[in-house]
């Protein structure tokens, strides 16, 4: 037996797998231990593996991660790309879970519009830009015919990334256009539905020559809110902080009912988006209820 880090590029069913600093490749379990006090296993952990010749092994030790969602499932990411098309329609509250995990874990996000040739495609790069260009990086791509893909290469390169949205936005075609060869299996839309059909059924990094990571992760259309306490909630919403210095309370205000309040007045003028600030409310709103059920 052989003891060695790595780490975690797969698991499936409760096997990880792990590529040893020495480009080996492992099959592991996880000690019994690591799943009661620790909680799962994310793709992304740095681990110790205590392993046996047929590179079959046991995880006994995860390292301290430098940052971790939750669904996807990813740990010591530098960052998330966000894929987003026309149809299926697009889940903006998704799209703002998924941005305030960034913030509170401090990585960056990038937001992809895919699917150029669809209506509806223009009306949302503007959408996207209004609501989030001060958040994340917004490109337009074309993942059949790699449009974009020179630009977000470079955005990524050499780093650690992790690619999330709703099922069939084209995440796994996007995946294959990059790489240059056909690892990802990539479905269609339901023609009755509009929905996505989920092709990716489990979290995988996939490396690129220049030594980028993506992983690649499962399609999804609800997200638990990644901020638990209320009162947070509006310090995730950076593209408000302009406009708090003009609240009466200033870093207490909820931006909800209060009488004098600068983002509030900013919706009002135009200078904030309205769409986005409703969907602040809803989030607000969920954040109470998870709050107040805290100790059920």
């Amino acid at each position: 037996m052989a003891i060695s880090e790595g780490q975690i590029i797969k698991g499936v069913g409760g096997l990880y797998t792990v590529e040893l600093t020495n480009g080996e490749i492992i099959r592991c379990k996880a000690r019994g231990k690591l799943r009661v006090n620790g909680g799962d296993l994310f793709i992304g952990d740095y681990v110790e593996a205590n392993y046996n010749d047929k590179k079959e092994g046991v995880i006994e030790k995860v390292k301290p991660r430098t940052s971790q969602l939750i669904r996807p499932y990813v740990s010591n990411i530098d960052g998330i790309i966000i894929v987003v098309s026309p149809i299926p329609e697009p889940n903006f509250l998704l799209i703002d879970k998924l941005i305030i995990g960034a913030v509170a874990q401090g990585i960056k996000a990038i937001i992809c519009v895919n699917k150029p040739d669809l209506d509806g495609f223009t009306k949302l790069v503007e959408r996207v830009k209004t609501d989030y260009s001060t958040l994340a990086t917004v490109l337009e791509i074309d993942a059949l015919k790699g449009k974009g893909s020179d630009e977000l290469k470079a955005l990524v390169k050499g780093k650690f990334y992790a690619l999330a949205g709703q099922s069939a936005v084209g995440k796994s075609t996007f995946i294959n256009t990059m790489i240059g060869q056909e690892v990802m299996e990539t479905g269609e839309i339901s023609s009755h539905s509009e929905r996505g059909k989920n092709t990716t059924r489990h979290v995988e990094i996939i490396k690129l020559e220049d030594g980028t990571k993506i992983a690649d992760t499962c399609g999804f259309d609800k997200l638990m809110m990644p901020v638990a306490d209320p009162a947070e909630l509006a310090s995730y919403f950076v593209d408000f902080d302009e406009f708090v210095p003009n609240c009466k309370f200033k870093g207490s205000c909820r931006h909800v009912d209060e009488d004098v309040c600068g983002v509030k007045d900013a919706v009002n003028k135009g200078l904030l988006s309205k769409d986005r600030y409703d969907r602040y409310l809803q989030l607000y709103k969920e954040s109470i209820q998870r709050w107040n059920k805290r100790y059920d």
